[in-house]
C-alpha cells in the first residue's frame, strides 16, 4: 500500500533570489526526497512559501531603499523562477494571505483558551536611538553561548537560541525595560519533547548535539510576540500593538499549505522535515511543542518522522549571505551549467553532515566527469543496440537488490543515493562495453530510474524517446524501439 509524505523546507526569506547556498541546502534536498518515494510508488507532497513576515526583509529593503512590499513581490518571483530553473518541483509555492494569516490565527486563539500561551512580564530590548524594540535582523551582538556574532533569535553557528537582552557585546544604546509579551513555556512540554525527540534516531550529529545540550538544562520560555513593524497581528491572543514572531508563525502556516493540498489525509501520513541545521531549535522544540499543544487543542497534525538537517556551505572562507551579497546565484549559474549535473554535484558533494566549501574550479570539473560518464553509457548502449536485438530478460539480481533497497529514514542521505546512482550506471556500462549478456531492453528504464532523482531533465528526455511509462525497479518497463539514448554536451555540459 503506498504511503503519503509530506514534505516541507524553511521558507526562504524574500530579502533576494536563491543563491548556490541555498540549493545545497533542504530546497533540492526535499525536492530529491520527493523524487526517491514516488519512485518507489508512494505519494508526496511538497509545499514552500515565503517568510514574508521576516525582520530581514525590512533590513534589507531599508538598505536596497524600496518599501518591503516592493522587495517581497519582486523576490517572491524570483525564488520561484530559481526553483524552476532547477527542477524543483513544489507542489504549491505559497505566499501569506487573508486565509493564510485567518488559519494562523485560529491556531493560536486556541492554544491561548487553553493557556499553553500566555501574557507574561518579561525582559525585552528597548533601543533609545531609534525608539523601537529590536529583535532579530534589527538587533547583532554575540551568542551567549558560543561568542559567535549573530543576530536576535538564534545563533546560525552553534544552533542555541538567545533572548536579544542575552547577546553579548551590545551597543550602550540598548536598554533592558519589562513589558507584557505573549510567551510559550517549553518547559512544560520537557517530558513529551524528551520521550519523543530521543525515540526518532535520525538526527544528525550536529542536530543531535544541539538536542543533548539544550535538555541538559532547563528550556527557556520563548517570546512570541514583538513590537515590530510587519506581521500578524497579536491583539487576539491577549496582547495588542504587537506582532506575532515569524518562527512560531511558521508551524501553523506550514500545516495550513500541506492541509490545502492534503485535506484530511495530512493526519496520517508521514511527515519529514528538510531545514538547515541552523533552523534547528525552531523547527526541533519550538514547532514540535506547538505541535503537542495544538493536539491538546483540537488539531491533529502529525509529528515529523524525521528532521533531516544540512550544515553550511562557504563561498571561499565566508557563508554564503543574500543579506550580505556573498553569494554565487542559483539563476547565475544555471545560465552556464546544465542543472541536472549542478543537482547531480550539489546532492553528491551538499554540506550533509559537516559544513562544505563551494568551488568553481571544481564543480566544472565534476560536471564535466558527471556528463562523460553519462555519456559514455548512452554511447556503450547506443553502439549495442545497433548490433543486437532488443532482448528481453533480467538484469542481475545483485543490481536490482541493491538499487531497490529503500534507504531508511535514519540513513537516509543524498550523497549515499548519487553515489549508488553513479556506481549502477558505471556497472551497466562495464556490462555493455565488455560484450557481456545483457537485457538492453531493461537498460533504458535502469537509467532513468538511477538518474530520476538528481538529473529531472535528462530522465524526460529519456523516457520520452523510449516511450518509457510506468517503471519501477521490482517491475522494469521494457524498451521496444530502437531509440538512442540522448547525450549531454560536454562543454560545461551546458545543454542536453
Amino acid at each position: 500500500m503506498s504511503a503519503l509524505h509530506l514534505i516541507v523546507a524553511p521558507p526562504p526569506t524574500p530579502n533576494g533570489d536563491l543563491h548556490v547556498g541555498h540549493l545545497s541546502g533542504p530546497y533540492l534536498a526535499a525536492d530529491i526526497y520527493r523524487r526517491y518515494a514516488m519512485q518507489r510508488g508512494d505519494h508526496a507532497i511538497y509545499v514552500v512559501s515565503t517568510d514574508d513576515h521576516q525582520s530581514y526583509v525590512d533590513t534589507t529593503a531599508r538598505r536596497l531603499g524600496l518599501s518591503p512590499e516592493a522587495l517581497i513581490e519582486q523576490a517572491h518571483q524570483d525564488i520561484q523562477d530559481s526553483l524552476e530553473a532547477y527542477s524543483i518541483e513544489l507542489t504549491h509555492f505559497g505566499q501569506p494571505n487573508p486565509e493564510y494569516i485567518d488559519f494562523v490565527k485560529r491556531f493560536f486563539t486556541a492554544l491561548a483558551s487553553k493557556r499553553y500561551i500566555g501574557v507574561e512580564n518579561v525582559p525585552v530590548l528597548f533601543d533609545t536611538q531609534s525608539d523601537s524594540y529590536p529583535v532579530e535582523a534589527f538587533v547583532s551582538g554575540r551568542c551567549p553561548y558560543c561568542l559567535e556574532g549573530t543576530c536576535g533569535g538564534i545563533c546560525e553557528d552553534c544552533g542555541h537560541p538567545n533572548s536579544c537582552v542575552d547577546l553579548v557585546g551590545l551597543d550602550s544604546r540598548y536598554e533592558v525595560r519589562h513589558e507584557e509579551r505573549l510567551v510559550l513555556d517549553l518547559e512544560q512540554f520537557r517530558p513529551t519533547l524528551d520521550d519523543y525527540l530521543g525515540s526518532l534516531g535520525t538526527h544528525r550529529p550536529a542536530l543531535q548535539r544541539l538536542i543533548n545540550s539544550l535538555l541538559s538544562q532547563k528550556l527557556k520560555p520563548l517570546t512570541i510576540s514583538y513590537k515590530t513593524p510587519r506581521g500578524i497581528e497579536t491583539d487576539g491572543f491577549g496582547v495588542g500593538g504587537q506582532r506575532l514572531n515569524v518562527w512560531a508563525e511558521m508551524y501553523p502556516g506550514h500545516m495550513y499549505w500541506l492541509t490545502k493540498m492534503a485535506g484530511d489525509k495530512v493526519a496520517e501520513a508521514q511527515y519529514v522535515q528538510f531545514l538547515g541545521f541552523d533552523n534547528s531549535y525552531f523547527y526541533v522544540f519550538v514547532h514540535v511543542a506547538l505541535a503537542l499543544a495544538g493536539r491538546q487543542s483540537g488539531y491533529q497534525w502529525p509529528l515529523p518522522s524525521a528532521f533531516i538537517t544540512n550544515q553550511f556551505y562557504y563561498l571561499n572562507t565566508g557563508k554564503f549571505s543574500t543579506s550580505k551579497g556573498h553569494a554565487i546565484w542559483a539563476r547565475d549559474l544555471a545560465t552556464e551549467c546544465n542543472t541536472d549535473l549542478a543537482r547531480l554535484f550539489l546532492a553528491m558533494h551538499g554540506p550533509e553532515y559537516q559544513e562544505g566549501t563551494f568551488s568553481e574550479q571544481i564543480f566544472r570539473m565534476a560536471v564535466a566527469e558527471f556528463a562523460g560518464k553519462i555519456n559514455k553509457l548512452a554511447d556503450a548502449y547506443n553502439r549495442r543496440r545497433k548490433s543486437d536485438d532488443m532482448t528481453e530478460g533480467d538484469l542481475p539480481g545483485s543490481l536490482i537488490g541493491l538499487m531497490s533497497r529503500e534507504v531508511p529514514l535514519s540513513e537516509y542521505s543524498n550523497a549515499v543515493l548519487a553515489r549508488r546512482a553513479i556506481h549502477c550506471l558505471e556497472y551497466l556500462e562495464h556490462l555493455l562495453s565488455t560484450k557481456q549478456e545483457v537485457p538492453l531492453a531493461s537498460i533504458p528504464s535502469a537509467i532513468a530510474l538511477c538518474l530520476g532523482p538528481f538529473c529531472p531533465m535528462y530522465t524526460t528526455e529519456l523516457k520520452r524517446s523510449c516511450n518509457i511509462t510506468e517503471n519501477s525497479w521490482t517491475n522494469l518497463a521494457l524498451c521496444h524501439t530502437n531509440a538512442t539514448l540522448p547525450v549531454i554536451q560536454e562543454e560545461y555540459a551546458h545543454a542536453l
